[in-house]
């Protein structure tokens, strides 16, 4: 009798425990958010929430390290169009600095070239020669111009002219001009301070040399040194006077006392020269 029962006693377990969920489910769906199963369902998501978290913190890299494989060849072609952009920004700013300076550059020889009494004409070095045995450049203006052999060669501004050299070859359209620092060169200067005169001549490499000095001058480093003006049998140098030939580097007493020299640092930067000046005048018939 009890193996007969105990199957009816579970069909009716069955049918009691269904009718109550079914009750159960319309009653929470009826009564929404305040229904018996809501408020289960918000304990097991409360419960659930930071599994998820944890789970989600520890699959989230994975995840971006494959959406990062995908698009990969997409973030290098960015990243090279970003360096390209840069490139060209700084590009840009080093020949918008290029051009000021160069700006600026003209800008002091136009008011030198006005404020020379003498003619003069100006012109842009198109060759640097610049050797172990000459030292001249180049400039793109010559006999067409008016430009002749032994006439000075400057640069500067103003307030500062700066003596580079002399002409030594023409040609209709360009001249060859040797720089002071050639060792076939010489000028009369002056040092400022002490009014002290002498002979400078190129050395090469090395800084020009100011010979001729009297021994025991008080000599100032960092003296300025200009061009000195003289006059022999009527005949004027052909070198206007006060022309910055450079500054004095040291100073040198002779073994027999007799006199000194003196270095001179150059107040122009030959390796860097763009623009220079022809003066009109003197030179070689």
């Amino acid at each position: 009798m009890v193996t007969r029962q105990r199957p009816r006693s579970t069909r009716l377990l069955v049918v009691v425990l269904v009718s109550i969920s079914l009750a159960v489910i319309t009653l929470d769906y009826r009564q929404g958010e305040d229904g018996p199963l809501a408020g289960l369902g918000r304990a097991a998501l409360a419960f659930m929430a930071p599994l998820q978290e944890a789970v989600t913190e520890v699959t989230r890299p994975v995840g971006d390290f494959f959406i990062g494989l995908v698009h990969l060849p997409s973030l290098e072609d960015e990243n090279q169009r970003l360096r390209r952009e840069l490139e060209d920004v700084r590009a840009a700013e080093v020949e918008s600095g290029f051009q000021q300076q160069q700006l600026e550059q003209l800008q002091d020889l136009l008011g030198l070239e006005q404020s020379l009494a003498p003619d003069s004409v100006a012109s842009v070095v198109i060759a640097n020669g610049l050797s172990n045995f000459r030292y001249t450049i180049t400039i793109d203006v010559g006999s067409s111009d008016g430009v002749k052999i032994g006439m000075p060669v400057i640069t500067g501004s103003e307030a500062a002219p700066r003596l580079v050299g002399r002409v030594v070859r023409v040609s209709l359209v360009s001249s060859e001009v040797q720089l002071l620092i050639d060792r076939g060169f010489s000028v009369a200067g002056k040092l400022t301070v002490s009014g002290e005169t002498g002979l400078v001549e190129g050395q090469g490499e090395s800084d020009p040399r100011m010979s001729l000095v009297t021994p025991g001058t008080l000599i100032e480093g960092n003296e300025p040194v200009v061009t000195q003006a003289y006059e022999v049998n009527g005949a004027r140098g052909a070198y206007p006077p006060g022309l910055i030939i450079g500054t004095v580097s040291r100073s040198v007493p002779t073994e027999a006392g007799l006199e000194e020299f003196v270095t001179v640092r150059p107040a122009v930067d030959f390796s860097a020269l763009e623009f220079v000046l022809v003066l009109l005048t003197g030179g070689e018939g």
